[in-house]
Order: C-alpha cells, then structure tokens, then sequence
C-alpha cells in the first residue's frame, strides 16, 4: 500500500514542494494507521499479565469465542495477556450453529475442535463451559419434547459426557461439569434448572461428576454457579453440597465462581477472601470463571467516574483471588466491551462496559488497574 502511495507522489513531481510534503505526511499517517491495526498489543506493558499472575500460580483465562479467535486484535490480545483459553458456551448442547448435539445420535465438534486446536498452537490450557447447564432455551428441542423418563435422561447425559469429555480426554484440562445448578435451585430471579426439574432431583449432578471423571480422570471437574462468592443461600447450598458429595467420594475438584460483578452492588474483597478459603477447607480448588463488571447500573456517573470505579472493582476482586492463597485462576469472559454477553440483555444491561478494553481494543483503566493488582506479592 505504502508502495502504492510513493508511485502516486513520484507521478505528481511537477506539484510544488508542498504537495511532496503532504505525500510524505499522508503517507505516515498511513503507516501508522496500518500499524495500528495489525498491531493491537504494542502499547501493552510489559511482562504481559499471565506473566505477572504466573508469579502468584495463578492461570489467567478469557473466551476464546470461535468467530472472533481470527481477528488479529483479539487473538494478540487474547493470547499474549492470557494462558487459559475458555471454551464457553459451545460446549452446550444448543447453542451456536446448530449446537453440540444437533439429534440424539449426531455431535457437532466443528467449533470445539477449532477452539482447541487454536488454543494447542498457542499453548494455552483449556477450561470448558459446561457440559450440563438447565437453561431451557439452550437445549435442543429433541431433548425437551422427547417425552423421555427419568432413567432414559440420564442415560443421554451418561452418553453425552462420555463421548464429549472422552473425545477431548488429556487436551481439556478443566470442564465446569454443571452450571447453575443452586441458583436455578433456589429459582433466583425466576429460574429454573430443566435438569433437575425432569430427572427427579439434583442426583443428576453427582453422577454427571462421575461419569465425567471416568471419561477422563485426570481433568479437573468444576461445579459452577453465579452469586456465590460471598457466603450466602448460594454458596451455603453449594458449600453443603460439595462437603457431603465429597465425603460420598463424587470426584469434585473445584467450584467456579462467575463472578458477574454488579458495580451498584460490590462485594468486599475480605468477604470473598473468606468464601473462597471456606471451599477450600473442603478440599477443593477455586476457580473463578467468568468475571466481568456490569456498569449499567451507574446511570448518573460520568464516563471517567465509572472508569474509576470499574478499575477498583477490578483491582480489588484480583487482590482477592492472589490474596486468599487458594484460588487456582481468574477468568474473564470477553476481551473487548463489543463481545460481553450483556449486549444481548436488553436496554437494562445498556452501556454494560465490562471488560477491561474498550471497542477499539483500547486498554481500560481497568486494565491498569488489573495489573497493578498482579504486580503487587
């Protein structure tokens, strides 16, 4: 292109000196310009952030979302700040192009296969989301109008864990095995788990974590939910939960916490230091697993004022992992503000702003924030 441009320039020779001038000009700002994009990361400090979370043994994770992993920006973003790449809602059995499980006897792998070479080239570890989530409008309509018994269910959940985990056995590390489980237990902002509502109970969970450990024992098998990194309904369910499948040998491995962050609502960073270690006392790693800040609520705040508060919350949620001495990694779902889920969640969740770079793969004060968190011992 920049050739181009200096043809141009050297067929115009007879212009004055000025003209040669603004060729030369226009031709940097056109360097510069294509530098920008084909280079997202140069402003970037160095070390990169999964260096720095390395030193505390701390794996950073982000979405590798599969029709974005081609995108020059968001690959060099995602792979030279972060080390675990997040399989997130592929894995559902209905979800994006068709879904996992598109009929009763045919699997879908084109997207995870995809993902998890992706992540192998750039040698990232793998965690998965999930292999049983109870959120109706992402099951395939086979499954709910199939007017199946509570013995046939389980048997396609045996079948659908034992292909999907077996095919991806020794190359994903991590799978959150069931999501939403206690939420949508407790019917929190009105859901409902369709698992539990159509297999007679929650037996369906600690059999979902045997099934996947036998599919491959040597992955670490999560179970995740949201609202539950305080000690509260949740986390007591959960935490009750876990300590009583535990001592039954179900092999559960880690609880994910989401941690969807409210900004009208931000837990303290002790109490989550305390929830954190009160899991682990009951022998299990924690992870967290989705994180993003959720701005929309600040409806009377300037655009600088939420920065700075989006950067505390950033901040000190970081210093709660590093600080609890037990939290195995901090995953953050989306790069840029123009992937976040909550652009999907109606004019409630506008101007949502939850991720540490902004559309234009501009860094955040969150982002600074983040590593200055990591920096810290």
């Amino acid at each position: 292109m920049l050739y181009h441009f200096y043809l141009i320039c050297r067929r115009k020779r007879s212009f004055l000196s000025l003209g040669i001038i603004l060729c030369v000009l226009i031709g940097i700002i056109i360097a510069i310009t294509i530098r920008s994009r084909d280079d997202s990361s140069f402003r970037l400090p160095s070390p990169s952030l999964k260096v720095l979370a390395a030193r505390h043994g701390i794996q950073l994770g982000n979405f590798a979302i599969a029709d974005r992993i081609g995108v020059p920006q968001y690959s060099q973003i995602l792979t030279s700040q972060f080390n675990l790449a997040l399989i997130d809602n592929t894995p559902n059995w209905y979800f994006t192009y068709g879904g996992l499980r598109p009929s009763p006897t045919t699997y879908n792998f084109s997207q995870m296969d995809q993902i998890v070479a992706y992540a192998q080239k750039n040698h990232m570890a793998i965690q998965a989301h999930h292999l049983l989530w109870g959120e109706e409008k992402w099951l395939p309509d086979w499954l709910k109008n199939g007017n199946y018994t509570q013995a046939q269910l389980m048997n396609i959940i045996h079948s659908d864990i034992a292909t999907v985990v077996g095919r991806y056995k020794g190359k994903i590390s991590e799978w959150s095995v069931v999501n939403e489980a206690f939420t949508r237990g407790q019917h929190i902002d009105g859901l409902h788990d369709w698992w539990a509502d159509h297999t007679g109970g929650d037996a369906y969970i600690a059999q979902a974590f045997i099934w996947a450990h036998q599919a491959d024992p040597n992955a670490k098998l999560i179970l995740n939910d949201f609202d539950n990194e305080t000690q509260n309904s949740v986390s007591d369910a959960m935490y009750n939960y876990i300590k009583s499948a535990k001592a039954q040998g179900v092999p559960i491995d880690g609880i994910g916490m989401q941690m969807h962050i409210d900004a009208t609502d931000v837990p303290s960073k002790q109490a989550v230091i305390s929830n954190m270690r009160r899991f682990a006392s009951l022998g299990v790693g924690v992870y967290v697993t989705e994180f993003d800040v959720n701005m929309s609520g600040l409806r009377n705040d300037s655009d600088s004022q939420k920065d700075q508060i989006e950067a505390g919350i950033y901040y000190n949620m970081m210093r709660a992992c590093i600080e609890s001495n037990v939290c195995h990694s901090f995953s953050e779902l989306g790069i840029t503000d123009n992937e976040t889920w909550y652009n999907y969640m109606g004019p409630s969740s506008a101007d949502a702003r939850p991720l540490m770079f902004d559309s234009n793969y501009n860094p955040k004060p969150a982002f600074y924030a983040f590593r200055a968190a990591l920096e810290q011992p």
